[in-house]
């Protein structure tokens, strides 16, 4: 869709933590400029990040504010810096991404009288005090309807008057590949014809997420026992990198080869899924590789769901397509087992892939989420209109 202009929308304000690694983050950026392509006058204020490049790119004006920090005196400072932004750029509405920029943007949106919009994209930890640190917006969302339920359960915000709006995906970006496309995949990662199929692990490497990073490290010993050559790539940063690596290390080493490439931060993740047979991840990265024609397995902190298909689609759609609630332990032989009966079927691999894609493209594409986020803006600003 091309760009459009409505000069009678007020400028609208997207506030989260930081814009670094992340499916909120994405989602953030996404969504500006989603709007900012529909008419919209859109700022962003985080404490920053890589993906601000993004926004550079789109020419949508970033604000930097250490809205990450938990430091009372850095909390005052931002929500001085908040407020003067909105007075300044005379903001009409305010979308807040977590729970630092949520608190600070509610009380700068009731001092300024304009509407918050506040979107839950996991679920907070609960229970005192954090349960007086979540806060509602005069419309909230939720990315998925298991956090729908969850906040009205540990912090009050009624189910029904929160709406659902699930992560939105960009297509056109993450795509099938050309033949082309897979060859410069493979020369960029340093695959050689040697390597066997490809499979990869994309996520942050937090303490809690580098767990199913490293289960799907360990998968590959078993894997290599009946598949020659099966390599596996690692894609994420965080503070568990090290971890990851030590653990790529000794699997390489029992092998006596690369099997597991860990690439860090990758900033452009279609190449990763475009050179990958199938891909285990989940929420975002899950919907990312749908979207490129790939099987998926949903493995998490949580445990193994197993292959996105239709008859797990209702489980997994119920929780944002993470590993909440999973009916298997996260383990490496579980993972592996998915991992064997998607290689050893390529028919069904294809047939899956074609399944995710037409997934995305009816159900989780970034324009259905960006329209659904613009009809809720202008109902609240069309609301506030009148009871002026």
């Amino acid at each position: 869709m091309g760009e459009q202009n409505n000069s009678k929308r007020p400028p609208v304000l997207l506030a989260t933590m930081s814009l670094g690694l992340g499916g909120a983050e994405t989602h953030v950026v996404s969504l500006a400029t989603g709007l900012k392509r529909r008419g919209w006058q859109v700022i962003v204020a985080s404490a920053g990040g890589y993906q601000v490049r993004e926004l550079d790119r789109e020419l949508i004006p970033h604000v930097q504010i250490p809205l990450d920090s938990r430091s009372i005196l850095k909390m005052r400072k931002s929500l001085v810096r908040l407020s003067d932004l909105v007075q300044r750029e005379r903001i009409g509405l305010i979308h807040a991404h977590a729970r630092i920029p949520g608190v600070l943007s509610r009380v700068v949106a009731r001092k300024c009288g304009i509407p918050l919009v506040m979107t839950y994209h996991f679920p907070f930890k609960s229970g005192f005090p954090w349960r007086f640190f979540s806060p509602p917006g005069d419309v909230t969302i939720a990315v998925s309807e298991d956090i729908r339920r969850y906040i009205d359960r540990e912090f009050g915000i009624p189910a029904e008057s929160t709406v659902v709006i699930p992560n939105g995906i960009d297509t056109t970006i993450f795509r099938p590949p050309s033949a082309e496309e897979v060859e410069a995949s493979r020369n960029l990662f340093g695959l050689s014809p040697a390597d066997g199929p490809v499979f990869s692990y994309a996520s942050r490497l937090t303490p809690e997420l580098a767990e199913a990073a490293v289960a799907t490290i360990q998968a590959v010993s078993i894997l290599a026992k009946g598949i020659p050559g099966i390599t596996l790539l690692v894609a994420g940063d965080g503070s568990h990198l090290p971890v990851v690596e030590t653990e790529a290390a000794k699997i390489n080493s029992s092998l006596r080869r690369k099997a597991v490439h860990v690439l860090g931060l990758v900033e452009n993740m279609p190449p990763v899924y475009w050179v990958s047979s199938l891909v285990v991840g989940m929420s975002r990265v899950a919907l990312e590789a749908m979207a490129c024609a790939k099987p998926v397995i949903v493995a998490g902190p949580g445990g193994v769901t197993g292959l996105v298909e239709n008859k797990t689609l209702p489980f997994l759609a119920l929780r944002n397509f993470t590993s909440r609630d999973a009916p298997e332990a996260l383990s490496a032989p579980s993972i592996a087992a998915y991992v064997q009966m998607v290689l050893n079927d390529p028919a069904r691999a294809e047939g899956l892939g074609r399944y995710g894609r037409d997934l995305v493209a009816r159900s989780y594409s970034v324009d259905s989420m960006v329209a659904q986020t613009e009809h809720v803006y202008e109902n609240l600003l069309r609301a506030c209109h009148f009871s002026r």
